[in-house]
């Protein structure tokens, strides 16, 4: 299996405000130096997606290819995929603790595109819930990239 990189965000500094259901937050984490100098622009392929998180809320994550992520003008959303998470689907251990959502098997291309070495992530919560902000309300998105073999 080839080497893949992970890129995980701070549960101290990123998704710390409060999201009302259908709402948001944007983030762009810094990518590992390695793998945001290859070929120019990270190109890679997202492989897996883990989600570990204080409240039990039905999570959306969508990647973009650069900072400016959506736009109500198409030619300038750079949207790569979304990728939905269920309560019904995480798992929390002897109950209590971290509620924990995961998915593999993807096979994704993201490059880059902006060349900010950086991985474009926007957390929706799909919950009647709001997501609390602060301590109560922690997450961490884990993504998986897999280098692009180019020519």
């Amino acid at each position: 299996m080839p080497f893949s990189y992970t890129v995980r965000s701070d549960k101290d500094t990123h998704f710390t405000g409060a999201i009302a259901q259908n709402a948001s937050e944007a983030e762009d984490i810094a990518l590992p130096g390695a793998l945001a100098g290859i070929n120019g622009n990270a190109r890679s392929h997202l492989r897996s997606i883990t989600i570990l998180s204080d409240q039990n809320l039905a999570w959306e994550v969508m990647l973009f290819s650069s900072d400016t992520q959506e736009d109500t003008d198409a030619d300038v959303d750079t949207m790569v995929g979304w990728w939905q998470f269920s309560t019904a689907g995480a798992v929390q251990l002897a109950g209590a603790g971290l509620f924990r959502y995961y998915i593999d098997g993807l096979a994704v291309p993201y490059v880059d595109d902006d060349n900010s070495g950086e991985l474009h992530v926007k957390l929706v919560n799909r919950s009647a819930t709001g997501k609390n902000a602060g301590a109560t309300g922690e997450v961490i998105i884990e993504l998986a990239l897999e280098p692009m073999v180019t020519p």
